[in-house]
């Protein structure tokens, strides 16, 4: 048992000389080491923390400009919705105008047919009227066998074409 107590033997100068030792290693690691690993460390928190902020205030920026963008986008929409509308309604004023301009060119055809129509046919009834003229004249002569005077002839012609018009209008 002496043994152990040999190894758990407690000498005082050597507690004391180790405890210098120690003393004197921790004075020179906080002196030396320590400051400089502290300030290490600290100016690595201060570079992370920049980072951090850096990272925070791109993400602000990144944030606006997609908030921008958006924006641009919905702006473009609309304005090419109100362009669109625009063509829309342009097209569809320059439709009615040109179908305005159709109806109006039809009636003026179709107005100008109605008295060429009206034209031909005065001229085709007042070339009836001479040819059933000269027949009644030419029947009249052969019954009477004389010649017909000239007012005489247009009184008798005027008087059957008047007949001869009411009865086929």
């Amino acid at each position: 048992m002496k043994e152990m107590f040999d190894l758990l033997n407690f000498n005082l100068a050597d507690f004391i000389f180790q405890l210098i030792n120690i003393s004197i290693i921790i004075y020179f690691l906080k002196k030396f080491l320590f400051q400089k690993v502290m300030t290490v460390i600290d100016d690595r928190n201060v570079e992370v923390n920049n980072i951090y902020k850096d990272i925070d205030e791109a993400w602000v920026e990144i944030k606006h400009k997609e908030n921008k963008y958006n924006d641009l986008i919905v702006n473009i929409k609309d304005e090419k919705d109100k362009i669109f509308n625009k063509a829309i309604s342009a097209a569809k004023l320059e439709k009615d105008k040109m179908e305005e301009a159709a109806r109006t060119k039809a009636d003026e055809d179709l107005l100008r047919a109605r008295k060429s129509i009206e034209n031909e046919r005065n001229l085709a009834f007042e070339e009836i009227k001479k040819n059933i003229s000269d027949l009644v004249v030419l029947g009249a002569e052969a019954v009477v066998k004389k010649e017909i005077k000239n007012d005489d002839y247009s009184s008798m012609i005027n008087h059957l074409v008047e007949n001869l018009g009411e009865k086929y209008e």
